[in-house]
């Protein structure tokens, strides 16, 4: 074999090697910029808030009654997960009291604050929630729609949910929380790295799967 030959198949089995590799280090590091949104957000008649396990933050519910106060939706429905197989420290019903008796003290009206209760989610989180609220939209003839969200779900859940909604003419956008991993530290800290690795996958995975 020639030398010419032999440094031409090393420089292919080289880049056969280091290309995929250069390519997920691509995507992880640029991962912060297309999994935030930076849509802005229009006037809605509802806002949509999933209260998870374990329940928002503090700071994000009183985010929610900032915007509120702004005007930015007219009523807010709290979409509660009835999953039965996980190990909840509080219960459905808790949950629920928690999070309204909560926005009530910061001064949101209680009958402002509508509840959703879905069953055991199947599919795509974020796919499952906007089916379920799709009944409820159509029947109020709803013009649009704002979901709050983390930073970097903002992407994922907006495309999610306007594919859902594709069929109505209902619009929606999307608020976001800003988290405290920014794109230039957030490879720096435990909590950084596991956020970031955590939205990445879901969004591949939601993107594999024809979701997005």
């Amino acid at each position: 074999m020639q030398v010419s030959d032999l440094t031409f198949r090393l420089k292919l089995y080289t880049l056969g090697f280091l290309s995929p590799i250069f390519i997920i280090f691509g995507l992880v590091f640029s991962a912060p910029y297309f999994l935030a949104s930076n849509e802005t957000y229009s006037v809605s008649e509802y806002a949509v808030l999933e209260s998870t396990n374990p329940l928002p933050s503090k700071k994000t519910l009183r985010g929610v009654y900032a915007l509120y106060q702004k005007k930015a939706f007219q009523k807010l429905i709290l979409v509660i997960r009835e999953d039965k197989t996980d190990n909840l420290i509080l219960p459905v019903k808790e949950r629920e009291e928690k999070v309204k008796s909560f926005l009530v003290s910061q001064g949101f009206p209680e009958e402002a604050v509508l509840s959703l209760k879905i069953p055991p989610v199947k599919s795509s989180e974020s796919e499952d929630i906007a089916k379920h609220l799709l009944k409820l939209v159509i029947p109020e003839n709803t013009k649009a729609v704002l979901v709050l969200t983390k930073q970097y779900e903002a992407s994922r859940v907006l495309k999610t949910y306007r594919k859902v909604f594709q069929s109505i003419p209902t619009k929606v956008y999307v608020f976001s929380t800003p988290s405290e991993n920014t794109p230039s530290n957030w490879f720096l800290s435990e909590s950084g790295v596991s956020e970031m690795s955590l939205e990445l996958s879901k969004y591949i995975n939601s993107y594999i799967r024809g979701i997005l």
